[in-house]
């Protein structure tokens, strides 16, 4: 399987527990260097959480001051950055759930929808340079919605073991329950994501029926997409649509659900947005320089 690129840039990047403890000591800069490494992990876990970026960015610096209030009780058991997904989720599954949560009923609502509402050809009534915006904004919205359809529960499990790719024991942990209670939350969500993508989704198999372009004419109908006001596509981090090697890698992987995690793993590494920096230098002074 595929190594999550949050694995690959944690394995490869500063030493984060190194500066979690000269931070501790009273290291501003490392600090401010700790922070600055922590925050896109931190967002795009609350951006695939709630599907919504102005809810991720208020999650991910309240996220991060906690890690900031509480780094003094890091006592390196684990890697720092377990420690911190743990943080995150204890506190996304504390939100409020937003308006784009709520939209989403379930599975099988999700998956009636994308069969009712898809188109029997591509739309031509965009340009070319819009039709490539719209049907990746249509791409993003489907994959982002459709962990939506998991229960909270069942959807951090999701992220943590499929996307992130903890271990069932740092995943366990992250989300105070039994390595047991992981892994069953974890074969629930896999199952849940097959019985949506099954058959359906093209994006995973190239024999399946519903593609991104087919859907944006029912999109922009429900409100779903405006293509005045992109959501995804205007993101930091935001790159094309689909990357050229996406529907050959998820096709590479035989269970379906690994699949689509390898289609949310190659998608845009979105990077927190400006504002997410400047709270947190408000809220803690040792990082204002």
């Amino acid at each position: 399987m595929t190594v999550p690129p949050e694995i690959e840039a944690d394995g490869g990047g500063p030493d984060l527990e190194g500066l979690a403890r000269r931070a501790v000591a009273g290291n501003a800069r490392a600090l401010e260097e700790l922070c600055r490494e922590l925050q896109d992990l931190v967002y795009r876990l609350a951006l695939r959480f709630s599907s919504d970026p102005e809810a991720a960015a208020d999650a991910t610096q309240e996220i991060l001051i906690l890690v900031i209030t509480h780094l003094a009780e890091f006592k390196g058991r684990s890697k720092l950055t377990t420690w911190v997904y743990t943080i995150a989720s204890r506190h996304l599954l504390r939100t409020v759930r937003g308006p784009v949560e709520v939209s989403v009923a379930g599975p099988e609502p999700f998956a009636d929808w994308l069969d009712r509402n898809m188109a029997p050809q591509r739309t031509d009534h965009h340009d070319e340079a819009e039709y490539r915006l719209l049907a990746g904004e249509v791409r993003l919205a489907c994959t982002y919605g459709m962990l939506l359809a998991l229960s909270r529960p069942l959807r951090l499990a999701y992220l943590l073991g499929d996307l992130v790719g903890l271990s069932d024991v740092d995943g366990a942990q992250a989300l105070d329950v039994s390595r047991e209670a992981f892994r069953q939350r974890l074969a629930r969500a896999r199952t849940i994501m097959r019985g949506i993508i099954a058959d359906r989704c093209g994006l995973v198999r190239a024999e399946h029926p519903c593609r991104c372009d087919r859907q944006i004419d029912s999109s922009i109908a429900y409100g779903i997409l405006d293509p005045r006001r992109p959501v995804f596509s205007v993101l930091p981090g935001a790159t094309a649509p689909i990357p050229a090697g996406t529907v050959t890698a998820a096709a590479r992987e035989l269970d379906l659900a690994t699949a689509i995690a390898e289609a949310y793993r190659s998608g845009p590494r979105f990077r927190a947005p400006d504002r997410v920096w400047l709270a947190l230098q408000r809220a803690c002074p040792a990082l204002t320089g």
